[in-house]
This record gives C-alpha cells, structure tokens and sequence, in this order.
C-alpha cells in the first residue's frame, strides 16, 4: 500500500544543504557543505535561502553528488 501525505509540502523533495550534507556522509563519500554548494552553482542547481540556510532538492543534490563522487 502506498503512503499517503498530509502535508501540503509532501509534493517537494526539497532539503537543507547541511541536512543534505549529513545524509551523503552515509554513502561512504562524504562531501563539505562549502564544496555541495559550489557543485550545486556549477551545475545550475536552484538554491534557495531560508532564513540562514540553503535549501535545494534533495534528488538534484543526489545527482550533483553523484557527478562528484564519479569526477574523482
């Protein structure tokens, strides 16, 4: 059975960079928040502030990383 959502923010992946950061820390190839964010501006990827943090989508940040891991 799939799982439903109340939230009307269910439909957005989006994420904080630094949550992001700790999450990629998982994978084994982690990555500095300074470093995601420059990647993140080099390949087009939308972000945007709230308050003081960074958001962006958390699939873009998956394909960014991704792209990363794979330049070394």
């Amino acid at each position: 059975m799939a799982a439903t959502f109340i939230s009307p923010y269910a439909a957005s992946d989006e994420i904080s960079i630094g949550d992001g950061v700790a999450l990629l820390k998982e994978t084994g190839h982690p990555i500095s928040k300074s470093t995601l964010e420059r990647q993140c501006r080099a390949r087009g990827v939308t972000l945007v502030r709230r308050g003081r943090a960074n958001f962006a989508s958390w699939t873009a940040l998956l394909k960014v990383h991704a792209a990363w891991v794979d330049g070394f």
